[in-house]
């Protein structure tokens, strides 16, 4: 039999829920920055002969653009108690650089 007056487990603070509840950030964040990486380095796959200027510095770079601002956004989620301003604004910018480069590979 248990002794009653032995301390039980110790129940998790505060800061146990919020660390838990950061773990999806880091893996998106560290997954959205290695994609960013192999696209900054390999590239991306996308091939469009036609597009020179601003246009084709759009295809080129925008993809990785976008990535990179998706990885910031989640870290900085990770990093802080949760979503906030910067991080909605850092996917806000993502989203619209994969607007542009969409823009730029299918529309333009």
């Amino acid at each position: 039999m248990p002794d009653p007056a032995a301390p039980g487990p110790a129940a998790p603070g505060p800061a146990a829920p919020a660390a838990a509840r950061r773990w999806p950030y880091v893996l998106g964040g560290a997954g959205a920055l290695v994609v960013a990486v192999v696209f900054a380095t390999v590239g991306d796959g996308v091939d469009v002969p036609e597009a020179d200027g601003l246009r084709g510095a759009v295809v080129e770079h925008a993809h990785t653009v976008t990535w990179a601002l998706l990885a910031a956004a989640l870290l900085n989620a990770a990093r802080r108690p949760g979503w906030d301003r910067l991080s909605q604004t850092l996917a806000v910018a993502g989203g619209a650089s994969y607007a542009c480069f969409l823009a730029a590979v299918f529309v333009l």
